[in-house]
């Protein structure tokens, strides 16, 4: 796989407009109009619809339009449309997550939240895999850059990707999509909407996508990295009066795959009887990053099920709002990887059964927007279970060693978070005004019960696992916290079309069960909250009667006891293991500019674009691990460095001053849009975008062996549209130039492998819309 400098596409990925801040705002003018230039983008960043680029705040917009243009089937691909935006994949979308301004959470610990919240109609996600799901019917995507737990419900401390699905409305409108391309690619989507009566509308939506695998299994003859998904969302909206408004909404969501085997890519460290090796080379697979070839004996899989309902209430009392958001979801998942990377039982079972539930609760009261003070103050109310089985099964090394070892780790995990909030303007001025903020927050998380037994009766147990069991009566398996987060800032707008601010925020993320499958009685249990301190200063302009929206910010963000993964290398039977668990590096830095715009010059012609440059470092960090114990920089101690706290002998690695993992220093994107009449009812249209990134590692304690060079990628899309808008049809390309990259790399000591996407191979098809 081709790990230099490189240009790669997303060509779809841009098919009605910018992919920047502003830049998804570009839309066609009204008829007559010349050039009606960058329409406004509404958004809801501070819990209340204003312009985008009247909202103190570092904040993207993608609209709906702009993600089906880009053909994206899934809202982890939005890292393609917006720099400041990662996404880091893994054997599981357990250990998943999105990251902004390099910070994010990744980490296999049920009981740890995510630093960037997801939010799909004003619900947050309680866990990473709940919000990997399909684009259908999406009003549009904001992702809000820093600190958002003001407003944003439970976590958020680097940042929110919040998606806001279409309301039903009142007229018939029915849509359908189809498109088909490289791979047997291929994805479906309709849509109705009724106005039952005056006071009711109703809309439903469903979707259905589907891809081949791209990794061949040599050893079975199967092919792994296949995925097929469909569901459903309806929703159901009732305004007897201008006054009141009920809206319900059910969804239901399946999700089968091949899913997530990572390959082999190199045998660094590997000595020259290395038994995984050696199988590999008896079925001719060549160590690289173009290897697309495994030979595992286990099952390979990932099969999830989500589904969930809500209902929002807004009542207007006077000019004030009332505004109630009740939601129960429900979410199910197994999956298994083998990562033995064998055709013999040596690691074969990986996996996990998880169900997880949450009920949540918002209320909020929002005044008008006038006078002296404005203001939007709430409770919110989140309750989560979890319960899971973590079954880990094989030999752990030689064949000649006939043993079988095993555990199952069974957790029941309980999460409660109550607080307070509010937000509020001070207005000095018609142009001038200040912002306050504060946040009170209560969590209380509980290991209800946990009991690590064999998988099999006759299994051995695992080197260091033991069976063991404890519950909530008999073992200290409760943390509470309480903590005031806040936020202090000034707007001032120069212009009706230039505004600066600064803001002064403190976040927070409560603490987090830093639960393995090997934990160990005395080990710690929790990891202490994370705390970010974000300062932030923004300009957003518009220019020649916005045919030019520009906009500007720089930040400086500090995160104390930031929450991270970290593995514990060890050697059994000859090979190298890892015990991975969950600790707070001492204070992460991250520091940067962002700028994004929108040019519209002609009628015909928008250009946009955004760049981030950001430097996330661990500012301290002297109790990181290793990869492997031999790692040049490993050193073993019994205290864990820079605490008094005692442990066995432990690898570790000082990782002060090393870049945070998966975060490029630097990354861009831009785009362009232009149309051509062809006839006096059809037009023609050309979208192309390139977006790029610097260099990563994969590793805190940057191991050379982990890293990825630059790259970038590239897309497109050409076709022709009648003059209503009433259908289109497309050729439209993905990664046009079949620029190789990876997800993540990881390293034992032995051996390197690698985690593949289907966004690092040429995709090229056909996409045709309909509106009736």
């Amino acid at each position: 796989m081709k790990t230099r400098f490189a240009v790669s596409i997303s060509l779809a990925a841009l098919m009605l407009g910018a992919v920047g801040t502003a830049a998804h705002a570009a839309a066609a003018p009204a008829k007559g109009d010349q050039n009606a230039g960058v329409v406004d983008i509404v958004v809801t960043a501070q819990k209340r619809s204003e312009r985008l680029q009247d909202v103190p705040v570092a904040v993207s917009s993608v609209s709906g339009e702009v993600l089906k243009a880009a053909n994206l089937s899934n809202i982890t691909d939005i890292r393609f449309l917006a720099p400041s935006v990662q996404f880091a994949e893994s054997n599981s979308v357990r250990g998943e997550g999105f990251a902004i301004r390099g910070v994010g959470t990744f980490a296999f610990a049920d009981g740890t939240e995510q630093s960037v919240s997801v939010v799909v109609d004003g619900v947050v996600l309680g866990r990473p895999g709940m919000g990997t799901g399909d684009l259908a019917d999406i009003a549009q995507v904001d992702i809000l850059r820093g600190p958002q737990g003001m407003l944003f419900g439970k976590g958020g401390s680097a940042g929110v990707v919040s998606i806001t699905t279409k309301n039903p409305v009142q007229k018939f409108e029915a849509s359908a999509r189809a498109s088909y391309g490289t791979d047997n690619e291929t994805k479906l989507e309709a849509m109705v909407n009724l106005p039952v009566n005056d006071k009711l509308a109703w809309r439903v939506n469903g979707y259905f996508n589907h891809r081949d695998g791209f990794i061949q299994n040599v050893y079975t003859g199967k092919t792994l990295g296949g995925q097929s998904e469909g569901g459903f969302r309806t929703k159901l909206l009732y305004k007897p009066s201008d006054d009141l408004s009920v809206l319900l909404a059910l969804d239901w969501g399946q999700h089968n795959s091949d899913c997530c085997q990572s390959v082999i890519v190199g045998t660094a460290g590997a000595s020259p009887t290395n038994y995984v090796v050696s199988r590999m080379n008896a079925y001719n697979i060549v160590p690289s990053l173009d290897n697309r070839k495994t030979n595992v004996g286990g099952p390979v899989y990932l099969n999830m099920v989500q589904w969930g309902g809500s209902a929002e209430i807004n009542k207007s009392i006077g000019d004030y709002t009332l505004t109630s958001i009740t939601a129960f979801r429900r979410w199910i998942i197994h999956d298994n990887t083998d990562t033995g990377f064998t055709d013999t039982p040596f690691f074969p079972i990986n996996g996990a059964d998880e169900a997880q539930q949450q009920l949540t609760q918002e209320l909020r009261f929002a005044s008008p927007k006038r006078g002296l003070v404005d203001y939007v103050v709430g409770l919110y109310y989140f309750n989560q279970n979890l319960k899971a089985a973590y079954p880990q099964q094989g030999q752990l090394g030689l064949p000649a060693s006939s043993a079988i070892y095993s555990r199952k780790a069974q957790p029941d995990i309980q999460t409660l978070n109550y607080a307070l909030f509010g937000q509020g303007n001070i207005n000095l001025a018609s142009n001038w005004k200040v912002i306050v903020g504060g946040r009170y927050t209560h969590d209380d998380l509980t290991m209800i019960n946990y009991n690590r037994t064999l998988v099999s009766p006759t299994d051995n147990p695992f080197p260091g696992a033991a069976p063991l069991a404890f519950d909530q009566t008999n073992y200290p398996s409760n943390r509470k916290a309480d903590n005031f987060s806040y936020k202090l800032g000034m707007e001032y707008k120069i212009t009706p079309d230039v505004m600066v601010y600064a803001t002064y925020s403190r976040g927070y993320k409560g603490p987090g069960i830093g639960l393995v499958s090997g934990y160990a009685l005395g080990q710690p249990l929790f990891s202490n909250p994370e705390i970010p301190t974000n300062y932030e200063v923004g300009l957003k302009t518009a220019w020649f009667d916005r045919k030019l929206v520009f906009n500007i910010d720089a930040f400086h963000t500090d995160i104390q006891d930031f929450q991270t993964q970290v593995a514990t290398p060890f050697i059994f039977n000859g090979t190298n293991l890892a015990i991975l668990q969950i600790a707070n590096a001492g204070k992460v830095r991250t520091q940067g500019v962002e700028m994004d715009f929108t040019a519209r010059p002609t009628q015909r012609l928008t250009i946009g674009g955004n760049m981030a440059f950001i430097d996330a470092i661990f500012a301290y960090f002297p109790n990181g691990t290793c990869n492997y114990s031999a790692q040049p920089g490993c050193f073993v101690s019994t205290t864990i460095p820079g605490t008094s706290t005692t442990v066995p002998a432990t690898s570790f690695m000082n990782n002060t001053g090393r870049t945070l993992p998966n975060s490029p220093k630097f990354t861009f994107s831009v785009n362009a849009s232009y149309d051509v009449p062809v006839t006096a009812t059809m037009t023609g249209f050309i979208k192309a975008n390139y977006n790029y990134r610097s260099s990563v590692n994969f590793s805190a304690n940057g191991d050379p062996l982990t890293a990825q060079r630059a790259y970038g990628i590239a897309g497109g899309q050409i076709g022709v549209r009648d003059a209503d808008g009433r259908w289109s049809a497309a050729v439209f390309a993905r990664n046009l130039f079949n620029t190789g990259f990876v997800t993540a790399i990881s390293n034992n000591g032995s051996y390197q492998t690698a985690w593949l996407t289907s966004q690092a191979m040429r995709t090229v098809g056909l996409v045709v819309d309909a509106k009736f």
